[in-house]
């Protein structure tokens, strides 16, 4: 799926100029919100408003977008979330702002970590600007402008999710201005401001894809948005928030999609991650991009040489040795991986660590399309269907229904193991649908797991396997809020770079604050 107006980006880079340059001094009033949790900053209007017709107000929402990939382009976010002993990186070379989580030594230093954030704060500041820009026209229906305002408040959430449980208490612009010395939030204030924006955004989102997945539309939807609130609530049932009584609260969100029926798994793994099949019914929300050669940030840097020539992150080898056996792992990584000869025909070599090829369309039993470019057109998934059905089986467990718990997690696993298969053509040929089946040879039972605590433990697993390497962190993320950080790192190989603080301590859980551009 890719974005249509990004076609048009130097066109929408002139009014995104304009936008963010003619029209700082005015205001507008401030938006109920549905659910007010965090009251926003008020805002005296003046005029003239910027947008004046529903053309205009289409453009503020694509500058929005232009901003959030221009944050989700690189793998450098990934630096925040290596210390879960699953992904590392080489010891020594330009990998030192890479390296610092593994080795739980995370620094104000780190240049590649703080210039994510960077990213971030500019894309939080960019959706400011349209919400304080964005007014109710006699000519326009409140729903189109609300649409709007929706948008910038859902990326404003997702942006501001992320920095939070990367660094924890931080500022919080909720305004355009350009302060000095803003005031340090509450990581626990920041989630109510979350809570709140997708809140509004699960009230006034439209999209098509709420009711066919495969529509040509990469803006947020309400689905997305509850698949981003349920996910918030999860993190705060654990450290350092604690909050349990939320797990009804992430049941309810996941439950709404899967009982919709418009979300589905695909049955081939392999198709959330190429190309030509990224516009599927398991993608809830992604980082669209196409490939031009003349228009920034059209692409991603996400895949490819980032994986191989230059290593900017593999899998650790415990992790590869303990990862279940089927077509995902076959798909996911190896110690053989394809590369580039100068002369641009391509090579397979081996490496001293398991390489994911997940980014790279290659194993050893389907030869890769696409191999060491560093900037493509594939898309980056922020949000799957999998991740729904997971963070509903954490919260049946967690609830009282271990039966539905394992179900939902038994048709991750069978997708995942595919009967045994390692080829997508084979995978393909299988019965549609064929993870809804039950399946003696990979199901868990309640005689495999027998407490809420073991089918906690197997969904952890199961999501540290799934989303490994993706943009959501969902692993780092789980065992924080589980505290099992030291006991993941515990089982750390000898062969890894070496750890230089405690994995235990909390206090290397996050990124020291620093002042961010504002």
């Amino acid at each position: 799926m890719k974005i249509p107006y990004l076609q048009l980006v130097l066109i929408l880079s002139l009014s995104f100029l304009t936008l963010f340059t003619s029209c700082t001094e005015e205001k507008k009033d401030p938006v109920p919100e549905p659910v007010p949790v965090v009251t926003e900053p008020e805002i005296i209007p003046t005029e003239p408003y910027f947008y004046k017709t529903e053309a205009e107000l289409n453009n503020a929402i694509d500058s929005i977008y232009v901003l959030t990939n221009n944050a989700a382009t690189y793998i450098y976010v990934l630096s925040a979330y290596s210390g879960a002993d699953d992904l590392s990186t080489i010891d020594g070379g330009n990998k030192a702002g890479l390296r610092e989580a593994d080795q739980f030594n995370r620094t104000v230093s780190n240049d590649r970590i703080y210039g994510e954030l960077d990213k971030f704060n500019d894309a939080i500041i960019g959706c400011n600007k349209v919400i304080e820009n964005t007014k109710t026209l006699d000519a326009i229906d409140e729903t189109i402008t609300n649409n709007v305002i929706a948008n910038a408040r859902f990326i404003r959430a997702f942006f501001l999710f992320k920095a939070t449980t990367i660094i924890g208490d931080m500022p919080m612009p909720l305004t355009s201005e350009t302060v000095e010395n803003p005031e340090v939030v509450k990581s626990r204030l920041i989630m109510d401001q979350v809570i709140a924006d997708l809140e509004f955004a699960n009230q006034w989102l439209i999209n098509d894809r709420d009711t066919n997945p495969t529509a040509k539309n990469a803006h947020a939807s309400k689905t997305a948005a509850k698949a981003y609130l349920a996910k918030v609530y999860m993190q705060l049932t654990g450290w350092p928030y604690n909050e349990t009584a939320h797990w009804a609260k992430v049941k309810e969100y996941t439950s709404a999609i899967i009982d919709a029926g418009v979300y589905s798994l695909m049955d081939v793994y392999s198709d959330n991650f190429e190309d030509p099949t990224q516009n599927n019914a398991e993608t809830i929300f992604a980082h669209e991009f196409v490939f031009t050669s003349w228009a920034e940030y059209t692409y991603s840097r996400y895949y490819g040489s980032f994986w191989t020539i230059w290593l900017d992150f593999y899998m650790e080898h415990n992790f590869y040795k303990e990862f279940p056996e089927g077509y995902r792992k076959t798909y996911t990584a190896s110690y053989t991986a394809a590369s580039l000869n100068r002369n641009g025909t391509s090579r397979y070599n081996t490496y001293d660590h398991p390489v994911l090829h997940k980014f790279l369309y290659g194993t050893l039993a389907d030869k890769p399309e696409f191999i060491d470019d560093w900037h493509s057109p594939n898309d980056v998934v922020a949000m799957r269907y999998a991740e729904v059905l997971l963070m509903n089986a954490e919260a049946c467990a967690n609830t009282g229904d271990n039966a539905s718990a394992i179900e939902y997690l038994n048709m991750v696993k069978r997708r995942a193991y595919a009967n045994g298969l390692i080829k997508k053509d084979d995978v393909k040929k299988l019965t549609p649908n064929f993870w809804k089946v039950e399946d003696v040879k990979t199901d868990y039972s309640s005689t495999t797991l027998t407490s809420k605590e073991a089918i906690v433990d197997a969904i952890v697993k199961e999501r540290s396997c799934e989303f490994v390497g993706e943009i959501g962190g969902n692993y780092w993320l789980d065992l924080i809020r589980l505290e099992k950080v030291g006991e993941a790192n515990a089982k750390r190989d000898a062969r890894e770079i070496p750890l230089i603080g405690n994995p235990s301590d909390k206090t290397q859980w996050y990124f020291p604050l620093k002042t961010v551009k504002q």
